[in-house]
């Protein structure tokens, strides 16, 4: 499909756009807020600062897109393909994201307060200073994944894979770690019923009590 093909389409109200081949065209600025574009290929295609906002694009293949700065709030999002995709500075406030493929993607200062990143694959992603208020990462797998200076206020990352993630100036004091599994630096926090990756070198009691709860 070419670009002014596209536009003139949502210009004429059409939405549905789902099973379209959008590789690799370029797209920035593109205005497509509540469109439909599930399975679509948008592997390299360049989204730059694109309003995706309402947006579906669940199942569609988007391998290296760049989404970054673009309006994605609300946008369903559930299965994509965002490997190594580039969604820096990105809004995705409110967005189903629930087993999307976002390993190695960028997400650096991203907006993703309230949403949905159950069962999403976030190995070696870079979530540095996301905004990730009261975010749903259940299941999540972060391992290896940059979580520095992140702000995770009131996010549920029960049984979350966080081995090896950096979770440098991180405040979990008021996330939900039920299960999850954490790095062993992480054993400065107060984290009851979580798992460490590796055990502390050193745990005596108070410390195995502080993390695991009493023991009979």
């Amino acid at each position: 499909m070419m670009i002014r093909e596209l536009q003139e389409r949502y210009r004429h109200g059409e939405r549905n756009f789902d099973s379209s081949d959008l590789s690799r065209l370029d797209l920035s600025r593109i205005v497509l807020s509540g469109a439909s574009l599930s399975r679509t290929n948008l592997f390299r295609t360049d989204l730059l600062l694109a309003q995706l906002d309402g947006s579906n694009l669940s199942y569609a293949v988007a391998c290296r897109v760049n989404l970054s700065g673009a309006n994605l709030a609300g946008a369903n999002l559930r299965a994509t393909d965002l490997y190594m995709a580039n969604l820096n500075g990105a809004k995705l406030d409110q967005a189903n994201l629930s087993k999307a493929y976002l390993r190695g993607a960028d997400l650096t200062r991203a907006g993703l307060s309230g949403a949905d990143l159950s069962g999403a694959n976030l190995i070696e992603a870079n979530l540095y200073g996301a905004n990730l208020t009261g975010a749903n990462l259940r299941g999540a797998f972060l391992i290896v994944a940059n979580l520095r200076g992140a702000i995770l206020t009131g996010a549920d990352l029960t049984q979350a894979n966080l081995t090896g993630a950096n979770l440098t100036g991180v405040n979990l004091q008021e996330v939900n770690l039920t299960e999850a599994i954490l790095p062993q630096e992480a054993t400065d926090f107060p984290l009851r019923r979580a798992q460490l990756t590796m055990p502390p070198t050193t745990a005596g009691p108070e410390l195995v009590e502080e993390i695991f709860g009493k023991q009979p």
